[in-house]
């Protein structure tokens, strides 16, 4: 068999591997756009027609709800809904994806590892107490993704479908990623674990949820996800206990309910992306059409470059 791999006068180390090197003509761009172009044309208004149907109901509650006290929400389904549905809370203003806020972690503690404290630099100013050294000090997990967790709870009050507080976040974060702290901690502020919101610490799926950051100064979190639904026209009434601070990040708390779909959630922005992309490859394929019209350009004899390649290795070798 040919060696690819093996010697200094392989393919590989030749740089002579097989390889698929089409000639960019102006006829084969314009096909492949005008391919791209349909493509798009089709998929972008199917999206946004698929998610004008969504239902997606929202409701604002920090404004009825004062802190630490408990409130009703109820939203009206005005028709029967079947299908993945997703009960979410959404923080307008909160910037998770700031860069501060991002690395401020400790992905190795997260990882169940022991981390000591001169290792855990991103997490300042959340590191200690006071930035104390002193281990009964430490906070566990450190920095500010973790200690600014969502705490808000919601109760289901009307008949429930089957909602579950499972599964509603990677299924390779929960594996993979997050791991209970380190047993070798013996000491320190374990303000995680002594609380009674999240079970399992640092492998309850409401914090792994919180801990993937946002993409928008939006951010919108699952809470509870009910697959193969089926939820009855009406009232849908969830209480809420509001424990976290609207002044921490001065925005405004929504509680949401949607239908999930073959897309996603609810969103203009791929059905608007692939009519921009569309668009764009009309213009280049016009663009095209009007430089072979305007400034047509006799194009070389393909065949003649595997001709030349050839006369260039034959040159090379007798050197």
């Amino acid at each position: 068999m040919e060696s690819y791999f093996n010697t200094k006068d392989s393919k590989f180390a030749q740089q002579a591997l097989p390889a698929f090197r089409p000639m960019l003509t102006l006829a084969r761009m314009m096909i492949v756009l005008g391919i791209f172009a349909i493509i798009s044309f089709v998929l972008g208004p199917l999206l946004l027609v698929v998610n004008k149907k969504l239902p997606y109901y929202e409701k604002r509650y920090d404004d009825i709800c004062e802190l630490g006290g408990v409130c009703n929400v109820t939203f009206h389904i005005d028709s029967k809904i079947k299908g993945e549905l997703r009960i979410k809370y959404k923080l307008t203003n909160f910037h998770q994806n700031h860069n501060q806020f991002v690395s401020s972690r400790g992905i190795s503690q997260l990882k169940g590892e022991y981390v000591g404290f001169s290792d855990m630099l991103n997490c300042k100013p959340l590191r200690s107490i006071n930035d104390s050294s002193s281990k009964e000090n430490w906070i566990l997990p450190c920095g500010l993704s973790a200690w600014s967790v969502f705490n808000d709870t919601f109760t289901i009050l009307s008949s429930d479908p089957g909602f579950k507080e499972t599964g509603i976040t990677s299924s390779s974060d929960v594996d993979s990623f997050y791991k209970p702290l380190s047993s070798e901690y013996k000491t320190g502020y374990k303000w995680l674990e002594n609380n009674t919101l999240f079970p399992g610490a640092q492998t309850n799926e409401h914090f792994i949820e919180w801990m993937r950051a946002g993409a928008t100064s939006t951010v919108q979190k699952n809470y509870a996800i009910c697959k193969d639904c089926e939820l009855a026209k009406g009232d849908f009434t969830i209480q809420i206990t509001n424990n976290y601070p609207q002044s921490f990040f001065d925005g405004k708390k929504y509680l949401v309910l949607e239908k999930n779909s073959f897309a996603g959630s609810k969103s203009l922005f791929l059905g608007v992306l692939f009519i921009v992309l569309a668009i764009l490859c009309t213009i280049f394929i016009f663009i095209l059409i009007l430089m072979k019209v305007i400034r047509p350009r006799k194009l070389g004899d393909e065949n003649m470059i595997e001709t030349i390649i050839e006369q260039n290795k034959e040159a090379a070798i007798s050197k």
